[in-house]
């Protein structure tokens, strides 16, 4: 029985060769813990500073726009659905509540979104180019609605929002 080296079936099988995998591998593993601003100690031999001796490369030290994710959970909303709303043709609005209505829509031409304030009297459309699903142009305008309401910086408001 013969045996096949082990260069040569990589090669039959399209296969990355394992040394060039663990070495990319080690490459990446070593770039994310660089961007997480964790560099290796230099008093040791193994870990990361073993890692960093084989595989350093002056394309793992330049600048980079990589950015860490933050997230900012401070806001405090209050979504309330009222089924009462649903069983009534005229859902019951209160006078200080500011109403906005969202729409999307495809056609051969291409996708538009748009939204209404009607308290306060704001309106915005946009066009959303060819590729866009219908629904993708139904959900964009109700996060710009989001967005609005978020940069007007309402407080203790009512907002019922209609798509």
């Amino acid at each position: 029985m013969k045996s096949t080296p082990p260069a040569a079936m990589e090669m039959l099988l399209k296969l990355t060769p394992l040394n060039v995998l663990i070495m990319a591998e080690a490459r990446m593993a070593l770039y994310r813990l660089h961007m997480l601003k964790q560099p290796a100690d230099l008093k040791t031999e193994t870990g990361l500073l073993s890692i960093w001796k084989n595989v350093s490369d002056p394309i793992l030290d330049m600048w980079s726009d990589h950015t860490i994710p933050v997230y900012n959970y401070s806001k405090i909303f209050n979504v309330i659905i009222n089924i009462y709303y649903w069983g009534n043709k005229d859902p019951v609005r209160s006078e200080d509540a500011l109403i906005w209505f969202t729409d999307g829509s495809r056609t051969d031409l291409g996708t538009g979104s748009g939204i209404y304030g009607l308290k306060p009297n704001k309106s915005y459309s946009f066009s959303l180019g060819k590729f866009t699903s219908v629904f993708q142009s139904e959900i964009y305008p109700i996060l710009l609605c989001a967005f609005e309401n978020l940069r007007r910086a309402y407080k203790n408001k009512r907002i019922l929002t209609f798509f």
